[in-house]
């Protein structure tokens, strides 16, 4: 508990611009740390067990996972309504070829005939209770994010870890509900509203609260301070490229991402470039000399002007800045070499841009 509470301290008293060397924001690996292979076949299951032990190696505060009842009330992980897109038979390892929702099946049923897709055999593994992950959890000491609508998954979560855990839903008259019990870290699912009326919701809950959204737009500077003065959380929710970079300049505090990762630890490989764009864009590239396994890529670049980043050859960042100002931008990889694509646009002075590749 005084680890947790530490982490959240720490999020809520570093909050200036990143040109002031803001720190970055606790990041929460979504539905754990999954991953894919080209093919889109799962390599790490979401919502699994592997995907919770791989979010500790990669240095993730904690995880989000999704709560859901079998046929028979056993309540389960997973995000879907149907079976289809994440697990396969457990007889042949086939695929789904008809729907086959969740609520039409028993516990017995759903453990017996279904297995998560991996291309790893090891974790082609039966769906996991909530009780299970939660256990994965408080092994590896991740935070669980609770997203769920189950009264009785909040219950389970407060017996398990106290007040150390974090529930993620909406209503303000839910959570309430689940302030009478417990003192955990809620997080208010929103879609709109200005500054002061989250603030007049997130005081009708009380307690270690803030709010989450997919929104990006509401993210100005003004809202995230607005909020994070108050001593608030603000959790940007599956933010897209370039999105996310953009909310950790707005002063985002909690930050939950399917690729975002922000390694503390020494770097493998590192380069860095200036440039000064005149009639047409100035290109650096840089990749690292291994492939690898499990690893990470950032760019830490401080520029004035217009730039587009491409990160892994998959993820696409478009950044400007009227003064000079500085983005950090971090992405996870698997199976590859981390790399790193940077084209400044005519009238653009990079000061510096700093890439480096990390190793798990």
């Amino acid at each position: 508990m005084r680890l947790f509470l530490t982490t959240i301290l720490a999020c809520l008293l570093t909050l200036p611009t990143l040109a002031q060397g803001k720190q970055t924001p606790t990041l929460f690996a979504h539905r754990g740390c999954w991953s894919q292979n080209e093919n889109k076949e799962f390599i790490v299951p979401e919502n699994s067990l592997p995907a919770v032990a791989m979010a500790k190696r990669m240095g993730y505060t904690g995880i989000e996972c999704d709560v859901h009842y079998t046929k028979d009330n056993v309540m389960v992980i997973l995000h879907d309504a149907t079976l289809n897109r994440t697990m396969r038979r457990a007889s042949d390892y086939s695929k789904l070829d008809k729907p086959v929702k969740l609520a039409d099946l028993t516990f017995e049923e759903l453990r017996r005939d279904y297995v998560l897709e991996s291309t790893n055999p090891e974790w082609r593994t039966p769906i996991p209770t909530l009780e299970e992950l939660l256990a994965e959890c408080k092994k590896h000491g991740i935070v669980p994010m609770l997203h769920s609508a189950l009264m009785p998954s909040y219950h389970v979560a407060q017996q398990m870890f106290g007040n150390d855990w974090i529930c993620f839903t909406g209503g303000v008259e839910h959570m309430q509900q689940v302030r009478k019990f417990s003192d955990c870290t809620i997080l208010l699912s929103i879609n709109d509203g200005t500054a002061e009326e989250n603030i007049s919701r997130l005081e009708q809950i009380g307690g270690r609260c803030g709010i989450s959204t997919m929104n990006y737009a509401l993210y100005t500077e003004e809202f995230c301070h607005a909020l994070t003065s108050r001593g608030y959380i603000v959790q940007a929710s599956i933010f897209p490229a370039p999105h996310e970079a953009i909310g950790q300049r707005n002063g985002i505090t909690y930050q939950l991402t399917d690729f975002s990762i922000m390694p503390s630890h020494r770097p493998i490989d590192k380069g860095s470039a200036k440039l000064r764009a005149t009639s047409n864009n100035a290109v650096w590239e840089w990749s690292s000399d291994e492939k690898l396994e499990c690893g990470a890529v950032t760019l830490d670049v401080e520029f004035e002007g217009e730039i587009e980043v491409v990160i892994n050859n998959d993820r696409t960042y478009t950044l400007s800045h009227a003064a000079m100002g500085r983005d950090k931008i971090g992405g996870r990889l698997f199976d590859k070499a981390a790399s790193v694509k940077l084209s400044a646009k005519p009238g653009t002075v990079v000061k510096k841009a700093s890439a480096k590749a990390y190793k798990y």
